[in-house]
């Protein structure tokens, strides 16, 4: 843009903008822990959390407690979901496909 026989720099970039949000508490271990899983819908997503789950529960005694299917990558998880995966479950797995 040019104003009085002159230009005007701008700057195109940007901070980035990051969300501040409290990290849940790490598992000390998962041997008999309820997991929930969370599928973002990618490919392959489904058979890798279907993987992870068998060897879970073979090596660790796991349970999968609940299993969501988002409707999209693009999209976050279902609010009343993730409160559900809190109350039922004692630790997540989100996959991300691909």
């Amino acid at each position: 843009m040019k104003k009085n026989g002159a230009f005007n720099l701008v700057d195109p970039t940007t901070q980035p903008l990051v969300a501040s949000f409290n990290v849940a508490p790490r598992l000390m271990d998962i041997r008999g822990k309820r997991i929930g899983l969370i599928d973002d819908s990618k490919t392959n997503a489904r058979e890798l959390l279907e993987d992870l789950a068998t060897i879970l529960e073979d090596r660790y005694e796991t349970s999968v407690a609940l299993y969501h299917r988002k409707p999209s990558a693009s999209k976050p998880a279902d609010p009343q979901v993730v409160g559900q995966i809190a109350e039922e479950c004692d630790g997540a797995i989100v996959a991300v496909g691909d």
